[in-house]
Order: structure tokens, then C-alpha cells, then sequence
């Protein structure tokens, strides 16, 4: 049972991170991120790229895959969504999917469609917590890894002045232009740090599995599970949703085969958004006539 709960929280930090990505965009760009699986993807083959294909140092492979995919999240909004403001909501949803398949089929022609396995950057992957109960470094970074982005967000969006100008820009783009906030790169900045966050959750996820498109895709999508429970703009309640989806599936899978991996999370978000829509943390829309 420990051991079942141990694989629970490393892979609830994992999709702790992938709902942060899916609720930092809805939140600051309004937009539904249907790309963020194929993003966390991207991100880690192109971590693989410089580590395992290119064998670089690995401070180098740390910061060239931080310093492409910020500029992967700069360059997604100057070529295509800023070309898309104003537009319905509908609009944007379909572009994602454009982008999405964009990006499969640079992975395909790229890196091809088989599994691959990563470089390790230290020997001995296996944990051992106590008797009988042990994970691997990559499951104790990714809950490091997840601790540190939710500290770092809850601080920048509260204190700093350019999280600030974010939350503004979030509430109301045209009053925040108005009020001289260069809203355009405050969407580049909410674009670099979601897929940031992708990146390092992909990374882990095939660390613990294998490195595959598919595989990893198929966790961006379920990643919309933690944050639609605790609400698609509630940074606070991407945390307990995601404990929640990686208990629910652990043990579904635990119970029921691994069949049941893709359908627990959607049995959950089911349950909770007949009982509150708005999830968890959510806030309840209110339409004025």
C-alpha cells in the first residue's frame, strides 16, 4: 500500500506541473491549450536531442532546453496567436489543434515514431525509501521540480511587479494596455513559462517510462484532468487535483489493469464537474443580462 502511495505522489507532482501548464495559458492568455501534450513532447525530445543524440555537458543540455523552449513559447504567440487576438474563443481552440499536429509531424519527420530510451545522468535511478518501498531520482526530482514551480509561481504572481502586470493583464487586456502594460509579451512570458513546466514534466514522464511522441501526448491530454478538478484559472487547485487524478488512477490501474489509466481521470473530472462545475477551486461564472 505505502509503495502504491509513494508511485502516487510522483505522478501526481507530474501532472501537478502538466495542470499548471493547462491553467497558466487559460488563465493569463485565455486560451484552451489543446497542444500541451504535444509540447511536453517536443520539449522532451528536444532534451533528448542535446543530452542523448548530441551528448552535451549536462548544464549545457539543462539551459539550451530551457532557452529553446522559451523562445519555442515567444515565437508560438508572435506567428500565430497574436495574428489571432480578438478572435472567438473557438478560434484559438482550433488553432492549438493546428499547432498540436504541427508539431507531431515535426516529431515524426524529426525523431521518428519509435521509443527511445534517455541518457541517465547518474548511475544507480533506484531509491530505496524503506523497506520493500522505493522510487527512482527521477520520481524525487519531478516532486522537487513541481515544489519549486508552485513556490516560484505563488511568489512571482503575488510580489513581483511583472507577475502583477500578468494578473492585470489576465483580468482585463485592454484597461492593462491602457494602464501601459506591454500585454504582448506578458502572453510571450505566460507561453515560456507553461511550456517550461511541460517540458519538465515530459522529461520526467519519460524518465519513468520511455521517451515516445504518443506516450508522452497522451499525459499532456490527461494533464487537463488535475485542472479542470480544481479549476481551469485556480493555480492553487491544480495541486489537489492532481493528487486527486494520480491517486484515482494509480489504483485504478492497481484494480482494474492498465486499462483503466486513461479512464480514471475522466471518471473523476465527470464526478466532480456534475457536483462543481467550476471544480474545486474554481470561480462560479456569473452571466449579467
Amino acid at each position: 500500500m505505502l509503495s502504491l502511495l509513494v508511485g502516487a505522489l510522483v505522478l501526481s507532482a507530474i501532472y501537478a506541473l502538466v495542470g499548471f501548464a493547462w491553467v497558466l495559458l487559460r488563465r493569463t492568455n485565455g486560451i484552451l491549450n489543446l497542444a500541451t501534450g504535444a509540447q511536453l513532447a517536443l520539449g522532451a525530445f528536444i532534451f533528448n536531442q542535446y543530452a542523448t543524440s548530441w551528448g552535451l555537458p549536462w548544464p549545457v543540455v539543462v539551459l539550451g532546453t530551457l532557452a529553446t523552449v522559451v523562445a519555442l513559447g515567444a515565437v508560438t504567440h508572435w506567428l500565430i496567436f497574436r495574428k489571432l487576438a480578438g478572435q472567438p474563443e473557438f478560434a484559438l481552440v482550433v488553432a492549438t489543434l493546428g499547432l498540436a499536429s504541427a508539431l507531431k509531424g515535426l516529431s515524426s519527420l524529426t525523431w521518428g515514431t519509435e521509443a527511445r530510451v534517455m541518457r541517465e545522468p547518474v548511475e544507480g535511478r533506484v531509491v530505496e525509501l524503506l523497506d520493500g518501498v522505493s522510487t527512482t531520482l527521477y520520481g524525487i526530482f519531478g516532486l522537487v521540480a513541481a515544489l519549486v514551480v508552485f513556490a516560484a509561481a505563488h511568489a512571482f504572481f503575488r510580489y513581483s511587479t511583472t507577475g502583477i502586470r500578468m494578473r492585470a493583464a489576465a483580468e482585463n487586456s485592454v484597461l492593462a494596455s491602457q494602464g501601459g502594460i506591454a500585454v504582448d509579451w506578458v502572453y510571450v512570458l505566460g507561453w515560456a513559462i507553461a511550456l517550461t513546466a511541460a517540458a519538465i514534466a515530459g522529461i520526467m514522464y519519460a524518465y519513468q517510462t520511455t521517451l515516445s511522441f504518443h506516450g508522452v501526448d497522451a499525459l499532456g491530454l490527461r494533464g487537463i484532468a488535475p485542472a479542470l478538478v480544481g479549476g481551469l484559472t485556480s493555480i492553487k487547485g491544480v495541486i489537489p487535483g492532481a493528487l486527486i487524478i494520480g491517486l484515482a488512477e494509480t489504483f485504478g490501474v492497481k484494480l482494474f489493469g492498465g486499462s483503466a489509466q486513461d479512464v480514471a481521470a475522466w471518471v473523476v473530472i465527470l464526478v466532480v464537474l456534475l457536483i462543481r462545475p467550476q471544480g474545486l477551486f474554481g470561480e462560479k461564472q456569473v452571466e449579467r443580462v
